[in-house]
């Protein structure tokens, strides 16, 4: 392979997995919007709230994947966005927790 064909394949290569950019822009919505949304009661007593609060960090988590699974992207591209990815995920719930109690009080 000579440079040009090397240079022209680099070219070609996206920077940014779109399923896991698009994913991780829900998640960042979700936690966003999720304190503001009225809580109401479902399922019993259950509030809405805690049928909501897994979806972030697993809609990142699956973002993560998608980064695995893009072929169209290079190697380190595909490391730092799964691991950006699951990190961003471990790091939403906490998030949220700490963002809700510094808007609602204790």
């Amino acid at each position: 392979m000579s440079n040009a064909d090397g240079l022209r394949s680099r070219l070609q290569q996206r920077r940014v997995p779109r399923v896991a950019a698009v994913l991780l822009a829900a998640a960042l919505v979700l936690l966003v919007v999720l304190p503001l949304l009225p809580s109401p009661s479902v399922s019993g007593g259950a509030r809405l709230g805690l049928f909501l609060l897994p979806l972030p960090p697993l809609l990142a988590l699956g973002g993560s994947l998608a980064a695995l699974l893009d072929r169209k992207i290079g190697k380190n591209s595909t490391t730092l966005w799964a691991v950006g990815s699951a990190v961003f995920g471990l790091v939403c719930v906490p998030a949220l927790l700490v963002f809700v109690t510094l808007t609602a009080g204790p």
